[in-house]
């Protein structure tokens, strides 16, 4: 006896306001994914602002849910893109990126190191509302939403 893998699966989406289910079948592309998130569950992210993640993978616009072998009743949960500023403290050079709510701010600090050369060694991301964040927390639990200013500077409890 052949084993066929489900046309369809019962996906839970987990967003930052709740969740959602929805009956997807198993070959939409994870883009055609979004706009089902969009038009049947209404939630509020603009496509181009959502990044879909799958135990700990995000997942690719043009491969489907089929090609992540996704079983049929996972959770999927829905990161939002936003776009944040970084300052940095001396020279005052500005950095914009557009990066989803799920990575931690350690890995925001790693890509500006990165793509930019920016020596984060030592210095700390800090929010206009005079706190500090934790290199191990999300952008989301920290309080990172979107047109965040933040800025690099040195670690004060280091030194």
């Amino acid at each position: 006896m052949n084993y066929l893998p489900p046309a369809t699966s019962l996906i839970t989406f987990l967003w930052s306001g709740g969740e959602s289910i929805l009956l997807v079948p198993m070959a939409t592309r994870i883009m055609d994914v979004k706009l089902l998130i969009s038009e049947v569950l209404r939630i509020p992210i603009p496509i181009d602002r959502q990044e879909l993640s799958w135990e700990g993978q995000c997942l690719k616009d043009e491969l489907t849910l089929q090609d992540y072998h996704i079983p049929p009743t996972a959770f999927l949960v829905i990161y939002k893109k936003i776009e944040v500023e970084i300052y940095l403290e001396f020279d005052g050079h500005r950095y914009v990126y557009v990066v989803f709510d799920g990575i931690t701010v350690g890995e925001l600090k790693a890509k500006l190191q990165t793509e930019q050369g920016v020596d984060i060694e030592d210095k700390v991301l800090w929010m206009v509302d005079n706190s500090y964040l934790d290199d191990h927390a999300q952008l989301l639990v920290a309080g990172v939403v979107e047109g965040a200013k933040l800025f690099l500077i040195e670690d004060k409890k280091r030194m």
